[in-house]
C-alpha cells in the first residue's frame, strides 16, 4: 500500500483556506450591532476579533514566514478598515475604543488571505524550514512554518470566540453548511 505525502506548503494551504471559509462563513449574515458589541468583562467586539485575526495573519506570513512586509503597511495603507494598528498585545482594549469599517477590514481580509494562498503555492518546505526571529513575542529562534501555525491557529481560535459572541446574542455560531473541503490527492 503506498501512501501519499503531501508538501507541507500544500497542507498549510488547504488548512488556510478551511480556516478562512469557516471565519467569513460565521461572521456571514451579522447586523451591524452584534458585530460591534462585547460583554464587559469579556472578549472584545466581532470586529475587535475579525481585526486581529487579519492583521495577525498579515503579520505572521508576509513578515516573519515570508521575510516581505505587511499589506497594511503597503498596498492597503490606509485602506484597511482602522486607523491606528492593533498592538501585538492588549488588542482587545484597542478592539473596544477603535472605529472599524466592516466593508474595509473585509477587502483587507481577502487580500491578506489572497497573499497567504499566493505565498504557500509558491513557497518550498526548505524555505519554511529556515530560522526566523519571534524574539519580539517571546519566541526566539523557530522554523518560519511555526509562524504560519499561529497565524492559521490563531485564525482558529478566535474564530471559535466570534461564534460564542454570536451565541450570546441568540444566533448560530459557525456556519450552518460546512464549508467545501478541498480534494486531496491521493
Amino acid at each position: 500500500m503506498s501512501v501519499s505525502v503531501q508538501p507541507g506548503a500544500e497542507v498549510f494551504r488547504m488548512f488556510f483556506n478551511t480556516t478562512h471559509q469557516y471565519l467569513e462563513g460565521t461572521l456571514s449574515g451579522i447586523a451591524d450591532d452584534v458585530l460591534r458589541w462585547s460583554p464587559q468583562p469579556g472578549p472584545a467586539s466581532i470586529l475587535g476579533q475579525y481585526a486581529h485575526i487579519v492583521t495577525s495573519e498579515d503579520w505572521l506570513v508576509n513578515v516573519k514566514a515570508k521575510g516581505g512586509a505587511t499589506l497594511m503597511a503597503t498596498t492597503f495603507a490606509g485602506r484597511t478598515g482602522f486607523q491606528t494598528p492593533p498592538p501585538m498585545t492588549g488588542w482587545d482594549d484597542w478592539a473596544r475604543t477603535e472605529e472599524i469599517d466592516l466593508t474595509q477590514l473585509r477587502a483587507y481580509a481577502q487580500a491578506v488571505y489572497q497573499a497567504t494562498e499566493d505565498f504557500l503555492s509558491t513557497t518550498s518546505d526548505a524555505f519554511l524550514s529556515r530560522r526566523i526571529d519571534m524574539s519580539e513575542v517571546g519566541m526566539g529562534q523557530v522554523p518560519a512554518a511555526f509562524a504560519l501555525v499561529l497565524a492559521a491557529g490563531n485564525g482558529c481560535m478566535h474564530t471559535g470566540e466570534i461564534s460564542a459572541l454570536k451565541g450570546l446574542c441568540g444566533l448560530t455560531g459557525y456556519p450552518e453548511a460546512e464549508p467545501a473541503a478541498e480534494a486531496v490527492a491521493a
